[in-house]
């Protein structure tokens, strides 16, 4: 069965000693009743990725134990957020309102600095359904406090993950494109929820890019998928059709390592599976490329990461400006190095010109380097 792993970055607690603070830059969450913090409740929030199918087999959170301070067992039960909140601000006294799930485990010392895991199927099938809305996890406790590791603690072993395993899809539609197409939609989501403040850049396989902080992931009442709409720096909305997009950029940052990527189905023959494989193969992870995107735009660097379907171009090693090109758009690569099995040829100086204009949407009339 395929399976997905992501992390999840957005983590805070609660605290009744501290009621109007944010606690969001701590590495634990405590749960339960700390003889300093008192009565707290972790939280936390997940996009989920864009998936194949409409439920899943499996859905299993899993916490790092940081320290426990009692002997006796402590039940941690998930409970499912019945109100929005953000983690970056919400305090004890606006955390949002919460009911108890069937999901919870028993904590003991024994599980020191390992790995916690909870079942939440059932929760996950009904964000997926649309039976509730997808408002987060609110974390409780009996008896004394846990400490459970948030993404803060910086050791990456030790960061909250949510696995979810699944069926293949029923669908009879598994082209290669449709891949693509569902990928760059799982990388949308989380752009979004990763880096909810950035302004990014979206190139259109058209003489055209937008520019701004991504708004909303739209999908009609009978679709799984749609357009992503951009809120401008001027206050304005602008959208496109992702199967126009052509690259996103996500300037002045770092690559986030929690993103993660759908795995490859067995994808029907066809042209389209050739073109896919074929460019998943061709390029190894740190290979220096230049990629022309429809004629028209160009970028060069190091290709950071190749997922089928998707290639993380970035100005270096460490995976800044990661620039996240669909390799729909792809149309031609340049190397100053041969490829494996590949003949060395003379290649062509390009010369590109950034060209500077309105946020809300651009003509592009100069070839653009991205």
């Amino acid at each position: 069965m395929p399976s997905i792993s992501i992390n999840i970055p957005n983590t805070t607690f609660v605290s009744s000693s501290l009621p109007n603070n944010n606690m969001n830059f701590y590495p634990v969450m405590y749960i339960g009743t700390d003889p300093s913090y008192q009565s707290c409740n972790g939280l936390l929030q997940f996009a989920l990725p864009a998936l194949p199918v409409t439920s899943v087999d499996s859905a299993v959170v899993q916490f790092s134990l940081i320290a426990k301070d009692q002997a006796e067992p402590s039940v941690v039960v998930v409970n499912r957020a019945t109100s929005s909140f953000s983690t970056s601000t919400v305090t004890y006294n606006t955390q949002p309102t919460y009911t108890a799930t069937a999901s919870q485990v028993s904590v003991n010392q024994s599980d020191l600095y390992q790995r916690v895991s909870i079942d939440i199927t059932s929760l996950v099938n009904n964000w997926l359904a649309g039976t509730y809305v997808n408002d987060g996890i609110v974390l409780t406790c009996s008896g004394g406090a846990v400490q459970f590791a948030t993404n803060a603690i910086v050791y990456e072993p030790y960061f909250p993950t949510l696995t979810l395993t699944y069926s293949s899809t029923p669908s009879s539609d598994n082209s290669a494109f449709s891949f693509i197409y569902a990928q760059l939609s799982n990388i949308l989501q989380q752009l979004m929820t990763l880096y909810p403040d950035k302004v990014m850049t979206i190139y259109t396989s058209g003489a055209y890019y937008l520019q701004g902080i991504p708004y909303e992931f739209y999908a009609s009442p009978d679709a799984t998928y749609g357009t992503i709409a951009v809120l401008s720096e001027g206050g304005g909305y602008a959208s496109v059709p992702i199967t126009n997009i052509s690259a996103i950029t996500v300037a002045n940052s770092l690559y986030d390592p929690s993103i993660s990527y759908l795995p490859a189905p067995v994808f029907a023959p066809g042209c389209d599976k050739n073109v896919v494989t074929s460019i998943h193969d061709y390029l190894p992870v740190f290979t220096n490329a230049t990629l022309d995107l429809n004629t028209l735009v160009t970028t060069a660097g190091l290709i950071y990461k190749n997922e089928y379907g998707m290639l993380v171009k970035a100005s270096d090693m460490d995976g800044t400006n990661p620039v996240f090109v669909p390799v729909w758009s792809i149309s031609a690569i340049e190397t100053a190095t041969p490829i494996p099995n590949i003949e060395a040829g003379s290649a062509p100086n390009i010369i590109s010109v950034v060209k500077s204009g309105d946020h809300v949407g651009t003509s592009i009339t100069e070839r653009i380097e991205i």
